[in-house]
């Protein structure tokens, strides 16, 4: 949410009086929210919600003030009333990606994957190379089940952020799922490229090579993964244990 709220703000602060000295006493709707930014960045956060308000109330189709009031009343866990004004501000001003975005991943949180999905499309519709909007779709659509969805998702936020070691280590495990072992097994080495610290990485490629009968890999793998995770010795026994079931299942006629 932080960085999703910088970039909000960064947007929205557009078009307001910034050049506004703090000990001023502000006199229009736009000063005050420039004000309540500033205190925002500050973590002055009942004091931005004051400016926020203030500017809303005297400017009621202030679709700015909607949308960064919104994303604080998140911060402050207000959540409906942060669905409230994001949905005012779309309806202020329904050409901008970000509340609809903001709106979506509220709904993700609320489990009403529809209705999320329907916001993240349209955020990208408006504004297409919004890497947080395709993730939290994928997420959303990995939720529904729909697995090739979010594998497609997935592969749009690595077009954008191609060294986003946890998106690929993601799409792997949705690849292994899908029962695609040869490209899950490239995604976890693309994760293990870019972070050589992805302890679950190592994990999940040890126990596929451990199923092909690559024993040796895989106990360098999976050696690796508890050196990075001590307190992981336990689910990795039962993981072990597990596939190794179902190795020998494989070879029984």
């Amino acid at each position: 949410m932080q960085v999703l709220l910088k970039i909000l703000v960064s947007i929205l602060i557009v078009g307001a009086s910034l050049g506004l000295a703090l000990g001023q006493t502000p006199r229009k709707p736009e000063e005050f929210y420039a004000r309540g930014v500033d205190r925002l960045e500050r973590e002055d956060l009942a004091g931005a919600l004051a400016d926020f308000n203030k500017a809303i109330e005297m400017l009621p189709k202030f679709s700015a003030a909607y949308s960064t009031r919104g994303a604080l009343k998140k911060k402050l866990g207000d959540v409906e009333g942060a669905l409230a004004d994001f949905t005012a501000s779309i309806e202020l001003t329904p050409g901008f990606a970000i509340p609809y975005y903001n709106r979506g991943f509220i709904l993700l949180e609320k489990k009403d994957f529809d209705a999320a999905i329907k916001d993240f499309d349209t955020a990208l519709e408006l504004q297409p190379n919004l890497a947080i909007v395709y993730r939290n779709r994928g997420d959303a659509r990995k939720a529904k089940l729909d697995m090739a969805g979010a594998i497609t998702d997935y592969g749009k936020v690595l077009e954008i952020e191609p060294k986003n070691a946890e998106v690929f280590f993601e799409r792997g495990t949705l690849k292994l799922a899908q029962n695609d072992i040869d490209g899950a097994i490239t995604d976890f080495n693309k994760t293990i490229e870019i972070n050589s610290e992805f302890a679950d990485a190592y994990a999940e490629r040890g126990l596929i090579r451990l199923n092909r009968h690559l024993d040796q890999e895989a106990e360098k793998d999976l050696a690796r993964y508890l050196e990075l995770n001590k307190d992981g010795k336990e689910y990795l026994e039962q993981r072990i244990k597990y596939a190794k079931y179902e190795r020998d299942k494989k070879q029984k006629p």
